[in-house]
Parts: C-alpha cells; sequence; structure tokens
C-alpha cells in the first residue's frame, strides 16, 4: 500500500514502539508544529522516567507507522482529546480501550467522538 505522508504529518513515537515493542498507549492532541498532526504512541515498555526524556522519541511518517500498526490510519482522524489504551489477547491486538471514559471503544466509536 502507499501512503503519502504529507497528508497525515509525522506521529510522535517510542524508540520501543520502533524498535518492534507492543504499543501500548497512543493519544492525540492539537500540536502546535504544523508538520506533527498530533499523535503521539507509546510502548508496553515505556514508564514516566522514560517518557520524560524526549530523546526516547522519534517521528515517523505514515508509510512507516503503517508498518508498524496498520491500525493507527483507521483511527488517524480521531478529535483531538482521544486517549486510547491497546488491548491484546495472546499478543495480538484486539482492540481499543477509551482512558477518558472508561470502557472498551470499537474504531467507528473513537471517530464519532
Amino acid at each position: 500500500m502507499q501512503i503519502n505522508d504529507n497528508e497525515y504529518g509525522g506521529f510522535v513515537v517510542s524508540k520501543n514502539v520502533y524498535l518492534g515493542r507492543p504499543i501500548r498507549y497512543s493519544y492525540r492532541e492539537q500540536s502546535s508544529i504544523p508538520e506533527l498532526n498530533g499523535w503521539t504512541i507509546y510502548s508496553c515498555d515505556d514508564d514516566q522516567k522514560y517518557v520524560e526524556n524526549s530523546e526516547n522519541f522519534i517521528i515517523l511518517g505514515a508509510n512507516s507507522i503503517y508498518q508498524i500498526a496498520p491500525v493507527i490510519l483507521e483511527i488517524f482522524n480521531a478529535p483531538y482529546g482521544t486517549d486510547l489504551c491497546w488491548l491484546y489477547e495472546e499478543d495480538v491486538h484486539i482492540g481499543f480501550y477509551d482512558l477518558i471514559n472508561e470502557r472498551k471503544i470499537s474504531i467507528e466509536e473513537i471517530l464519532k467522538q
């Protein structure tokens, strides 16, 4: 699948995710940097000390994030303020948990918020 990175902007991604660790959290907030789309993605290994160090993050384009987790492009248009925990069963991503409303949530619901 060919994706135009310019249509999506940059994702702020934990280096642990880039190195293959599963995604645990993602949230979207309006960025003050026009080239960023507002999505920040953490791995299951990222603790508070890790996320406080900006050197532990990289900027990835849509092509790269699609290779890691294609579903992120399905929820790309979620509104600012979206805050999700990624759910797994036997190391397979099965859905999302909305941390704001404290419940499981479907992709359709994420996009309608």
